[in-house]
């Protein structure tokens, strides 16, 4: 088989085999791989140029997830699989773990801050949250196993978010299951809802 390729626009370099197209490349790419005009390949060296290939695109769309967000290495993952990259996604995927640009501990430790600052989201909702981001039990429970609940944080958020519902039991049922979707046990909510009873006296 016979390789040969041309460029297109920017850097990118549209690969041909035996005068059919097969993929495109960047520039640096083919520098990388010291590809030629008309170089000679069997099946072996064909696959492996399409391993290397695939490897390379997933790593470069990894990067630009990775530049609007961080993410956890099982949603890094889930997004390149549903892009068509295959192997290349789990290749991609190690790589970035090795250099240290996707790791799961610093995601959980800042996607948990975030949830307890900007949301004020309780213990149960974060660990939630983090199991649906594909993080690994032992790392939640390292980056939870301090969370406690203010209570004085809990009865501003019932005045901020709910006070106005407290003067039926409708309302009284409707904050409950509210404060419970954020992640607050039963026993800190009726705490928290019986001192506020008791200040509004």
């Amino acid at each position: 088989m016979k390789l040969s390729f041309k460029e297109g626009r920017a850097d990118k370099v549209h690969i041909f085999i035996d005068g059919e197209y097969e993929m495109t490349v960047d520039s640096l790419f083919v520098s990388m791989l010291k590809l030629e005009q008309n170089m000679e390949l069997d099946d072996e060296k064909l696959a492996e140029l399409k391993k290397r290939v695939s490897f390379r695109r997933a790593f470069n769309k990894a990067c630009d997830l990775l530049e609007m967000r961080d993410h956890s290495s099982k949603e890094l993952l889930t997004k390149l699989r549903q892009k068509g990259f295959g192997d290349g996604a789990e290749e991609a995927l190690e790589k970035l773990e090795e250099l240290g640009i996707v790791d799961d501990l610093r995601f959980a430790k800042a996607y948990k801050n975030e949830l307890v600052q900007f949301k004020r989201f309780g213990k149960k909702r974060v660990i939630s949250e983090l199991f649906k981001k594909g993080i690994d039990r032992s790392i939640i429970d390292e980056v939870t196993e301090d969370m406690e609940t203010d209570p004085e944080e809990l009865k501003a958020i019932i005045r901020r978010k709910y006070l106005r519902y407290l003067s039926d039991e409708k309302g009284k049922k409707r904050t409950v299951n509210g404060l419970i979707r954020m992640g607050y046990s039963y026993s800190e909510i009726n705490e928290a809802l019986t001192e506020i009873e008791e200040e509004e006296e």
